[in-house]
Order: C-alpha cells, then structure tokens, then sequence
C-alpha cells in the first residue's frame, strides 16, 4: 500500500491530503512546528466545512520505504526543505512530487540526488489558507503530472542555467522515463482530472507565462485578478507574453495571452497568491516567475524588458513590507 506524506500546510497540499484520504489512501503529514502524534485540519469546498485528523510524520527517516512525497511549496522554500528531509535520512530513492509557482527553484540541489524519483506537478486548481490549518477551496481545475528530467552538467549550473537545459532538452524530444508511475491511478483517482503528461517541462513554462501575466499586475493593481481585464492591463499581458515565447520558443505568444484572459475570466474575483503574501508580509515566488524570466533573457540575449521591469516592481513592494532586504 502507498504511504502518501504531505509536506506542510499549504492551502493546496490540505486539499490533497483530504481528497487522498477520501478516496481511502493512507495520509499522514509532515509538519515541523508541531508536537503533536495527530494533526486536525480543516477543508472548505463549496461552503462545506470538513474536519481531518492526519497522523504526523515526525522525521523523514520515518516515511516507510513505498513513501511517495507530496511537496506543495512555495518556490523559494523547495531547496531548504529538501536539505532538511536529506539530513534526516530521506530514503536515496525517494519519491518526490513536487508543486510550486515557477521555474528554477532548486534545480542544481536535486541534479545532485540522482536517485530521487522526482516528479512535477502543474495543477489549475485555486485553494487559499484562511488560518494555519485551514484551507478554502476557491476553483476547480485540472492537473498534470511527468517525471522531471535529468540534466547532465546541472550540478555545476545555476540554477536557471539548469533549468533552461531541462527545457531544451525536453522540448527536442529526448524524454527519458515517460512510464507513468504505479501509483498514478491512485493520485488521480484522488482528485480527478490528472493527466501523465510526459513533456511536463512545456507545461511548467505555460503555467510560468500565466503566473507571470496574472499574479505580479494583479499585485500591483492591488485588486482581484478581474481588474486585469482593462485595456492597459491586456498590452502588459501581451507584452510579458511575447517576451517568455522569446525566450522559449517552443510557446506561441497568441496561445499564452489567450491562456491567460481564460483564467483571467474563471478567476475573476480571487486574490492572487502573491497579492496575499505582500499583504501577509511574506516573502513572493517573484525571482521563479519574471524574475526567471529577466534572467533567462540576459543569458539568452532576449528582449525581456517589460518581465524584468515587472520584478523589479515587486522587489520594491517586498521592501516596503520588510521582507526583502537591500544587498
């Protein structure tokens, strides 16, 4: 039987450990700020509130060896996180799924562990934290996952550099390791729909365009994601677009924009994720969205003015909160 561990309590890793736990999979959770042998949580779909109590994974060393990790994270906390599950004895062939904002966070680490089994997921379903242990289902999506592919000299790149290579690598079609796991139906019958998509590499760099576009001028804007649909917001959405196809040719700046006013209109009256954490005072994803963006454009000599304009935007928002320091 899988032993499913969910990381943390973020909003969509709650949602996941119910839906898992629904469908009669056996859950416990990691959390490291609790003593506690049981972790109560609580999950909101459709003004229904539900309560569930989650055996605590206390250490790494203590997942059994079937253990398939469910890592919902921001993009800045992977890499800390990952060397604090090593340095408590994560299995060398840890099954590893993970699920963040953007491109780049943590890639050099996890091209030195290669024996990780590491997946990524890309999911389109909204979930926010209205206390520590509380999640808010906000939409309904659909959701991708595929096997992460190696990189052959990603231990000694940056880590966008690593990330860039993953791309091409991927988008020319050499995919290795394309088998869908054992344990896929099982996930997917947790909380359908969930497809294997085996070239997922493209499909992070569509969800980056789309959390490019949507979070940082929504932050700006101060509002939901609906005051994008403003004439002055669709050029900066057009703009950013066009400079990430630039960057990775692959993508059609027309798909991207149109990909964009889709969850635009389906997410009209959400707050942004990003926008939550400027008004929490926490730190946002902006370096793994245009701020990865910016610096794949100056190593790839590509126009990419306006995403880079954009996080530097953001960085000041973060300096005013004072989770951003000057360096």
């Amino acid at each position: 039987m899988t032993q499913w561990v969910v990381v943390g309590t973020g909003a969509l890793g709650m949602q996941w450990a119910q839906a898992l736990h629904d469908s009669g999979e056996a859950v416990s959770l990691y959390v490291r700020d609790s003593e506690a042998a049981v972790v109560r949580l609580q999950t909101t779909q459709n003004s229904q509130v539900r309560e569930l109590s989650l055996p605590r994974c206390q250490s790494a060393k203590d997942a059994g060896a079937d253990a398939v990790w469910l890592l919902f994270v921001k993009a800045w906390q992977l890499e800390p996180l990952l060397r604090q599950l090593q340095g408590e004895g994560l299995a060398d062939d840890a099954t590893l799924i993970v699920s963040h904002n953007g491109l780049g966070a943590g890639e050099a680490y996890l091209a030195q562990q290669p024996n990780w089994q590491v997946y990524d997921l890309v999911t389109t379903h909204g979930a926010w934290r209205q206390n520590r242990y509380h999640s808010v289902l906000a939409g309904l999506g659909q959701s991708w996952i595929g096997r992460r592919q190696p990189t052959a000299c990603a231990g000694t790149e940056s880590s966008a550099s690593t990330e860039s290579s993953a791309s091409t690598e991927s988008s020319a079609g050499s995919v290795s390791g394309s088998e869908p796991p054992h344990w896929l139906d099982k996930l997917a019958a947790a909380w359908p729909p969930l497809q294997w998509d085996a070239d997922i590499e493209q499909r992070r760099w569509r969800k980056l365009a789309v959390n490019c576009a949507i979070n940082p001028l929504a932050t700006l804007a101060g509002g939901v994601n609906g005051v994008l649909r403003s004439e002055e917001a669709r050029a900066q959405i057009r703009a950013i677009c066009e400079e990430i196809a630039n960057v990775n040719p692959m993508l059609d700046a027309d798909e991207l924009v149109a990909e964009v006013q889709q969850v635009i209109r389906a997410t009209a009256g959400n707050r942004c994720s990003m926008l939550q954490d400027i008004e929490a005072q926490r730190a946002t994803e902006i370096d793994y969205l245009n701020g990865y963006v910016c610096e794949q454009g100056q190593q790839r000599q590509v126009f990419t003015r306006v995403n880079c304009e954009v996080a530097e935007r953001i960085r000041q928002l973060e300096l005013k909160s004072g989770v951003r320091s000057l360096e």
